[in-house]
């Protein structure tokens, strides 16, 4: 990058662009912002376009009912590698900053009325020191992962958030715990919990609107909120257009457990189960339904076809080693490192053939982590991420083992079993192997040759039913919803300088008019 690039770069991150400009006309031209002291609703100041816009089109929707006071949170508190040496460290200091967050703060001032709080405001000197002492007293005393996990303050748990940060954001695939960057985290996750207390202690929004719940940066506020008896609303997974949090379930990701009791409920299973094995083949031959949107492209679409004989193997589904491993409620392993090296030993000393396939949509450090692995181990056998799972069957593989993977369901609908590690969206179900403890995993791996299915028809069918819950469960218009969602978020990411307004307004409007969505703002303002 020559000279006067980097120069525009770092312009980038303090000025508005002309696409900024014109988003923020259309936002601020919409509503009054009445000065009131309800504190009607809080919203996290997400660096991106999409929600900018989302929260936007829900605030003015709120306004056209009611007269409100919005306000915004600066959710910043990590760059990924920022800590990994001094040149990075002055680069993403250089590009994310106090400074830098004006930007958006302004940019959400088009419907906000002001900034609650910053998650790297601080507490004063004094008591950021004192914090930081807490932090390292408290990284010391802990003596294991699993310690760190279930870490709570003040009754509020935050240990899987940090576990989850450090993985993210030192972009390490698993803890050191005499790393001094977990007492950063810890630090850090301290002050997030004690600038939330302190916010709604004093201030009574009736809504927070958020992205995800994941990492300090989201989880914090989100938890702190419910402690203080604020709805929080998320919209980052791809099963729901918006999801209600609460004290049991804090996670973004769609609640699963109770799957299998509902279905079991519901008249025309028959025909409801017809219609996800349409949806089921449709997935297995090369679309992307709503479920695997986030993938770059199908993980079923034939890219590759230099396929190796596989009969009698088993293949370890590889995860992205950085991606947030604790957002359901449990898992044997405390990362997917672990995970994974545990389950290398225990096959390799059960003297069974292995294979590792890594995940089609991974992050380039996740390759180095996997690359590591194969250096490690002179027996581990690598596939094509590009080879997909039918051709595996074709092949001959004969199990597959993965942690939460929705590859768990799609393989045994193909025939071929799979163990999980913990809970996960198929967990009401019988059709995996699931492992609830290291004692069970290791029963599994070693008697694989006793993991079959005694009906195979039946385990079809207890597929056909998660399939439905967890892609087909919503009505006509919320499946519209996410559609026009789903339209919006693409918009949003290719936005250029020819930004047109109405061509942008049209998916606005088309959202605001579906029944579902107005649903949801009549529930919020009633």
């Amino acid at each position: 990058m020559n000279l006067m690039n980097k120069i525009k770069l770092i312009l980038d991150s303090y000025i508005w662009n002309a696409i900024e400009k014109k988003l923020f006309k259309v936002f601020s031209s919409q509503q009054k912002k009445p000065e009131l002291n309800n504190n009607g609703v809080l919203i996290q100041c997400v660096e991106d376009y999409y929600y900018y816009s989302l929260f936007g089109q829900i605030i003015a929707d709120i306004r056209a009912t009611e007269e409100i006071q919005v306000e915004q949170y600066i959710v910043r508190n990590f760059s990924v590698g920022n800590y990994t040496g001094v040149k990075i460290f002055i680069k993403r200091k250089l590009l994310e900053n106090h400074w830098s967050d004006k930007r958006w703060t302004a940019l959400y001032g088009a419907y906000c009325n002001k900034v609650a709080y910053s998650n790297e405001q601080g507490l004063g000197f004094f008591n950021d020191c004192k914090l930081f002492f807490r932090a390292r007293k408290i990284a010391k005393s802990i003596e294991s992962k699993e310690e760190l996990i279930a870490l709570k303050i003040d009754n509020l748990l935050i240990g899987d958030l940090i576990y989850d940060t450090y993985l993210r954001f030192k972009a390490a695939p698993t803890v050191d715990l005499d790393d001094f960057y977990v007492s950063i985290v810890i630090w850090k996750a301290l002050r997030n919990v004690k600038i939330a207390q302190q916010y709604f202690s004093t201030n009574s929004p009736k809504l927070l609107l958020q992205s995800y719940s994941t990492y300090i940066q989201h989880g914090v506020t989100a938890r702190v909120a419910l402690e203080f008896g604020v709805d929080v609303y998320t919209f980052g997974n791809n099963q729901l257009a918006v999801k209600k949090l609460n004290k049991d379930d804090y996670s973004h990701a769609p609640l699963t457990s109770l799957y299998k009791e509902i279905f079991d409920t519901f008249p025309n299973k028959a025909e409801k189960r017809l219609e996800a094995a349409k949806g089921l083949e449709n997935r297995l031959s090369g679309s992307v339904d709503r479920a695997t949107s986030y993938m770059k492209e199908s993980a079923y679409k034939v890219l590759e076809n230099n396929v190796p004989k596989l009969h009698g193997s088993v293949v370890i589904f590889l995860h992205d080693f950085y991606d947030s491993p604790h957002i359901y409620k449990s898992m044997i392993f405390s990362d997917f490192l672990e995970w994974v090296e545990f389950t290398i030993g225990e096959l390799e000393k059960n003297d069974v053939e292995y294979y590792l396939k890594p995940h089609p949509n991974q992050l380039p450090e996740s390759q180095l982590i996997v690359k590591g692995l194969c250096e490690k181990h002179e027996k581990i056998k690598l596939l094509s991420p590009k080879i997909t799972n039918k051709q595996l069957v074709s092949a001959g593989i004969k199990l597959g083992i993965t942690v939460y993977g929705t590859v768990a369901h799609e393989l045994v609908y193909l025939g071929v079993p799979i163990i999980t590690c913990g809970d996960n969206p198929h967990s009401s179900y019988d059709f995996c192997f699931e492992a609830k403890n290291k004692k069970q995993y290791i029963k599994m791996l070693k008697e694989i040759d006793t993991l079959l299915f005694s009906n195979i028809e039946q385990v079809k069918k207890e597929i056909e039913s998660f399939y439905y819950m967890h892609n087909l469960n919503i009505t006509k218009e919320e499946q519209l919803l996410l559609e026009d969602m789903e339209k919006l978020r693409n918009t949003c990411n290719v936005l250029g300088e020819n930004l047109n307004p109405g061509n942008f307004e049209s998916t606005l409007n088309s959202i605001k008019n579906n029944l579902k969505y107005k649903q949801f703002i009549e529930h919020i303002t009633g």
